[in-house]
């Protein structure tokens, strides 16, 4: 699987380097920074990046979260699930995400972090195309941003492992035949006078598919059924 850590809008040196500590433990390579509101590779991110000190240094800085996350799927976070669209049916506590998509049914995944100050917007919340939190104490359930990071990589990476990747990668659709199938269904969508609220039922189509990870025979039936039909091995 493809992971990338995504870091919106940090305002503190400090969470940064440690962020980058805890990627790196994790084998997280790079991150993916959008809109700094503060010296992203500053000399506080340095010193408590500790030994990841180079992904703090080479991190890829975007303009937005859908420049950083182009091509994945995205998951975004939350410490108050409440928070979130009340019209969001993709919400789901951490254990349970990860039961159900940690078996490599995300080939390409973009864990978003939101920011240190107040986190991910409903609005950023309802673009994504998963939101996790984690099952802490409803009295006090905000984790410091590094503490909530280690979990959800222990979480999503840990449970991804090379085992269920062979055991599952040929069974599972893959994101590119996944996205096929988006394409077609945003065309009907936006080609049908019918429909009034055209990207919130794109949106609501897309978290349909990205949560019950379809199989490729699926995903081969209903591009079918849209009339398309896969030519394999097939040379003009």
């Amino acid at each position: 699987m493809q992971f990338r850590l995504v870091i919106v809008e940090p305002h503190y040196q400090i969470n940064i380097g440690y962020m980058a500590r805890i990627a790196k433990n994790f084998g997280v390579n790079r991150l993916w920074i959008v809109n700094p509101k503060c010296r992203y590779n500053g000399k506080n991110a340095i010193k408590y990046s500790k030994h990841a000190h180079s992904l703090v240094e080479n991190a890829k800085i975007c303009g937005s979260i859908g420049e950083a996350t182009r091509g994945f799927s995205v998951v975004g976070t939350t410490a108050i699930w409440q928070k979130a669209y009340s019209g969001m049916s993709n919400i789901y506590e951490l254990s349970d995400f990860s039961k159900k998509f940690g078996s490599g049914k995300m080939n390409k995944m973009a864990l978003v972090i939101g920011r240190d100050t107040t986190g991910l917007t409903s609005e950023e919340m309802s673009g994504c195309d998963a939101v996790v939190y984690i099952g802490a104490s409803d009295s006090y359930p905000t984790l410091n941003i590094s503490h909530a990071l280690a979990i959800l990589l222990y979480a999503l990476k840990g449970n991804i492992s090379k085992a269920a990747k062979e055991d599952f990668g040929g069974v599972y659709a893959g994101s590119s035949e996944i996205e096929m199938l988006l394409r077609l269904f945003d065309k009907f969508v936006e080609s049908n006078g019918n429909i009034r609220k055209k990207d919130m039922v794109k949106r609501a189509f897309r978290h349909v598919v990205e949560r019950s990870g379809p199989t490729k025979s699926e995903i081969a039936t209903l591009l079918v059924a849209f009339g398309i039909k896969k030519n394999r091995n097939r040379k003009k």
